[in-house]
């Protein structure tokens, strides 16, 4: 299980001109970047767990799903931050990692 934030808007790379001798030139951010969260896990027999996106908002805003297909899994939660907190963590434990592998688990234990 990982847990890595995004920051909506920011490009994977970027060119920056900067003196020669300059090794590390300063990278100036905007300070408005919304904050995404995602929660992904892969098992140790390389099953992929439903992913668990958190957004920065106080509600949901149905033009997040407009992207999504049928037979596309996510589960989706708020935050004020867009962070888990331990309401989002438990909501995952139950609705995710439990439902997903309590049925492995059961199927694999020998009596």
């Amino acid at each position: 299980m990982d847990e890595k934030e995004f920051l909506m808007g920011v490009p994977l790379r970027c060119k920056v001109i900067c003196l020669r001798s300059r090794r590390s030139p300063p990278l100036k951010m905007h300070g408005s970047w919304d904050c995404v969260t995602a929660i992904e896990t892969i098992s140790g027999n390389r099953e992929v767990l439903t992913p668990f996106i958190i957004n920065k908002r106080v509600a949901h805003y149905s033009g997040w799903y407009s992207g999504l297909k049928k037979g596309d899994r996510a589960l989706f939660g708020v935050s004020e931050k867009g962070w888990s907190n331990k309401k989002l963590a438990m909501r995952w434990l139950h609705e995710v990692f439990d439902m997903e592998t309590k049925a492995r688990y059961i199927l694999n234990v020998k009596i």
